[in-house]
């Protein structure tokens, strides 16, 4: 491979830009041979990977055709992290290979490769001349007659506007100003976020775009809409538009799916402040989308004074909203300082949303806690002092106003776990190993002793929360995204 070998490449030359192209886009094909994220340490990627022929192949057509100075990029969001994809985009059986990467004025680009004659060679440019970032990429069949299109979210430099572009291949590509061939625009909307989804349950899928007019001085405040198009014969035709709440920063993020058993809907979520979030829901219902959550003001109002992510948080297909609360008991310290619960609700498809689960997450270490039906209206949980150890629970009687230390959670780096473990051994604190992950030991050290002093009530109660311990372990899952 041309200047693969040249060990005496230095930065800024020619060769030491091929290589560092190589490395990043070896580096990537891992991912895009196993099909799985690749997490290594650092001495683990001395070691030069083994790559399929065909791969290597694309590895060389790609050091040679991107422009010089370019650095492979991936999308800000994308259902598969890569910045190389092999994806049949014309319809004729084999897969081309589609790259993204900055060009040499840090521009987005892709660049599809065909397999031709035994060689992969370059074949079109997608690009946008004004755009800094490439927020979203998606390829999709969109209307399932067996060609997909490309839709990309482009973020604009300095004062351009965010664009969706969607791009077919069953148009010709055309030569540019230097003449190179590109693949042009079916269509152009305005953007902000978007997605697509089966909302209305014809088999084919919508795409959902949010917009917003106004960011500029000559309005105080943005509006945002909603429009929903299906994709038919080579073209987008508007199915629906619904003005959204303004009064939000921006909205994040967008759901399609099912929202009950029987009912498919959308759900929103914008930012509203610096740790804030409102969220929407609406349901597809009679060609229109109809507003189920907030459903009114002083109930259900939508806003949650910490992030959330809906999801389809059981396994069961239908999405669900997170309320959020704070732990109770401790009115009085800052929100620095707060634990916050998520309540999962499920809408019944009518009127109503029923709780699915409760659950504490600690993203600072990827832990979830479904609370255990035992403590449920009688625990709450705080930030403990002692070392290593991430959530104090405990037992809470707010009828009188009662709490004592049931149990704390630590997560202990696994180079510290042997000595901290000697310790908790010679001191007698009584702990329970849970499991292992990115580098900690997680813990638990239930209490054994139920105050004496307390009325039976109490003492009985506690006993029941403190009866979770044996399984215990069944109630932890370790968020990976």
């Amino acid at each position: 491979m041309d200047n693969a070998s040249d060990t005496n490449a230095k930065p800024g030359s020619k060769s030491f830009m091929r290589r560092s192209l190589l490395i990043g886009a070896v580096a990537l094909l891992l991912g895009l041979a196993t099909g799985c994220r690749y997490t290594a340490a650092p001495a683990d990627l001395l070691q030069k990977p083994a790559i399929a022929p065909e791969k290597q192949a694309i590895v060389q057509a790609i050091e040679k055709s991107l422009p010089d100075y370019s650095k492979l990029t991936l999308p800000m969001r994308e259902d598969h992290m890569e910045a190389i994809r092999l994806i049949d985009v014309d319809g004729d059986g084999i897969d081309e290979a589609i790259v993204s990467y900055y060009n040499e004025y840090s521009s987005p680009e892709l660049m599809v490769f065909k397999y031709t004659s035994m060689t992969w060679k370059p074949w079109v440019l997608v690009q946008q001349p004004l755009a800094r970032v490439i927020d979203w990429l998606k390829i999709e069949d969109l209307d399932k007659d067996g060609q997909v299109e490309i839709m990309i979210g482009w973020i604009g430099a300095f004062d351009s506007p965010n664009v969706l572009e969607i791009y077919s291949f069953s148009t010709k590509p055309v030569r540019n100003d230097a003449g190179k061939l590109i693949l042009k625009p079916v269509e152009t909307l305005p953007y902000s976020y978007g997605d697509t989804g089966d909302i209305n349950g014809d088999g084919r899928l919508e795409l959902a775009i949010i917009s917003e007019i106004g960011t500029n001085q000559e309005m105080a405040m943005p509006e945002f809409h909603l429009t929903l198009y299906n994709w038919r014969d080579g073209g987008v035709h508007k199915l629906y538009t619904e003005e959204l709440y303004n009064d939000v920063n921006n909205y994040d993020r967008l759901l399609i799916g099912r929202i009950s058993t029987e009912r498919s809907g959308i759900i929103l979520e914008a930012s509203t402040g610096a740790h804030s979030t409102y969220t929407t829901m609406y349901a597809w219902d009679r060609n229109k989308l109809k507003l189920v959550y907030p459903a009114g003001p002083g109930k259900l109002e939508g806003l949650n004074g910490t992030p959330t992510m809906s999801k389809d948080m059981d396994g069961d297909g239908i999405l669900e909203i997170p309320w959020a609360k704070e732990a109770p008991g401790y009115p009085d310290i800052s929100y620095a300082e707060s634990k916050w619960l998520n309540e999962w609700m499920q809408w019944d498809g009518k009127v109503d949303f029923v709780k699915i689960s409760e659950q504490f997450t600690d993203y600072r270490y990827g832990i979830q806690l479904r609370i255990p039906d035992p403590w449920m209206g009688r625990y709450t949980l705080h930030n403990p002092e002692e070392e290593f150890a991430f959530v104090a629970i405990d037992y809470w009687n707010e009828a009188i106003d009662l709490t004592s230390a049931l149990a704390t959670l630590y997560a202990v780096p696994q180079k510290q776990w042997e000595s901290v473990e000697a310790g908790w051994k010679q001191e007698g604190k009584p702990y329970r190993q849970l499991m292992t992950d990115s580098g900690n030991v997680f813990a638990v050290s239930f209490v054994k002793e139920v105050p004496e002093e307390w009325e039976e009530t109490d003492r009985q109660a506690f006993k029941e929360m403190a009866g979770v311990e044996a399984e215990f372990t069944s109630s932890l899952s370790i968020r990976n995204d």
